[in-house]
């Protein structure tokens, strides 16, 4: 894997505090000037848009994975509680 595109993956693996052991199905690609880098867990889906700059994590998304297709699912509704 490119260099960079491993500098972009640890940016977004640090900001979760997840070790690079449990990322799968990895995927990364570059485009105006941001990766856009996704991959699984066992239990999540993960979406991030990370600056080729500064590799700062610009935006981060995640969702359930394990068996249910994603595809499948029309949306997602999340709350937070304080």
């Amino acid at each position: 894997m490119n260099k960079n595109y491993e500098f972009a993956l640890t940016a977004v693996l640090n900001d979760i505090g997840m070790d690079r052991a449990d990322a799968h199905q990895i995927n990364i690609e570059k485009q105006d000037g941001l990766y856009y880098v996704s991959f699984r867990t066992d239990w999540q889906k993960y979406e991030a848009y990370v600056d080729a700059v500064s590799f700062q994590v610009l935006g981060l998304n995640f969702m359930p994975a394990g068996e249910v297709c994603m595809n499948e699912i029309d949306y997602i509704v999340a709350s937070v509680v304080a």
